[in-house]
């Protein structure tokens, strides 16, 4: 697969008074081009500030302090004002996970659409009709009344309708990556199965690669092509969405599969994960997941696994394989 986005080593701490917080911890992963990507985990394991680091938009005072991004052969963190500017929404964008907190509240839409092209539309420059001609084009291709929407107050539609228009603004400079923080919470599960129709539209007929964040494995499951497993600000397993969720390799994901509820199974057999995820101010020595795993032995205790890497492109970090012919399917009870 050819890479879009190269995550490398990439480590981001946030300082507090209690002590240094790492919220990613030398975190390695890919965004193939012309696929759909999740990236999913408990909440708190990274996967947001992991997002927020491919848009170089890591909040004050956080801070990366190692690691590299490469986005389509170019360095991320060496891009110049100006290179950045252009970056944002023209190769990379954002759906956010609160589309009520992501427009103004007191500007109509159509105004919002337009400042967003005259913000960023360095190297694609567009007349006010041109604007409006694509404005009217992307929000008819999500479904949406053109009409009524670009004239429309926040307020005035529905969250279904508000998640539809954010979706619009990601397409608006044609990027080549869009990423979607938890696209569809707090809709109803018609709404959001609405949505994720449009995304995988909109993926196909534009061949545009998305990255997913989420916690909704069931999602992951009918949605993504290649999926990373994040536990602690790491990224422990990464592999082809069908043979993670038929052969899952590590503990933590073995675990996660085990939790989701089924149609077509006993109930009584999911089980949530024991105790608690860790501490960031406060990480146990070895791997992270140690303390909840039923495998740890003396090793997990006092090293942090290095990953693991199949002739099939999985890749794991665990103890229980020392080299990749030891990857086998984890079954936990």
């Amino acid at each position: 697969m050819e890479s879009l986005v190269e995550v490398t080593g990439l480590t981001i701490e946030f300082p507090t008074r209690a002590g240094l917080l790492r919220a990613v911890n030398e975190a390695s992963f890919v965004v193939p081009k012309g696929k759909i990507t999740a990236l999913v985990g408990e909440s708190g394991s990274g996967k947001s500030t992991m997002a927020s680091a491919i848009l170089r938009a890591i909040s004050a005072p956080g801070r990366v302090s190692s690691g590299s991004i490469r986005f389509d052969g170019r360095d991320v963190m060496r891009m110049g004002k100006k290179e950045l500017q252009s970056y944002k929404w023209e190769q990379v964008s954002m759906v956010f996970q609160a589309a009520q907190n992501a427009l103004n509240p007191v500007v109509r839409i159509k105004d919002q659409i337009m400042e967003t092209f005259r913000a960023h539309a360095h190297s694609k420059p567009y007349t006010e009709k041109q604007m409006t001609e694509r404005a009217r084009n992307l929000l008819d291709y999500v479904r949406l009344d053109p009409d009524r929407v670009l004239n429309s107050f926040p307020h005035e539609l529905s969250g279904g309708m508000k998640q539809r228009v954010m979706i619009a603004f990601s397409l608006l400079l044609d990027p080549k990556l869009v990423i979607l923080d938890e696209p569809t919470t707090a809709l109803d599960v018609i709404t959001q199965a609405y949505i994720f129709d449009i995304l995988k539209k909109i993926q196909k007929d534009m061949n545009i690669s998305m990255l997913l964040l989420t916690h909704d494995i069931g999602v992951v499951a009918k949605t993504a092509d290649r999926v990373g497993v994040m536990y602690a600000g790491n990224v422990v397993e990464a592999g082809d969405v069908y043979d993670m969720f038929k052969r899952p390799k590590h503990p933590y994901t073995a675990k996660l599969m085990k939790a989701v509820p089924s149609l077509y199974e006993d109930i009584t057999e999911r089980k949530g994960i024991p105790g608690t995820p860790p501490d960031l101010l406060n990480m146990p020595p070895g791997c992270p997941f140690h303390p909840r795993c039923e495998f740890a032995h003396d090793k997990c205790r006092v090293e942090n696994p290095v990953k693991v890497y199949t002739p099939a492109g999985h890749e794991v970090a665990c103890h229980l394989y020392p080299n990749p012919e030891s990857v086998a399917e984890v079954r936990t009870s």
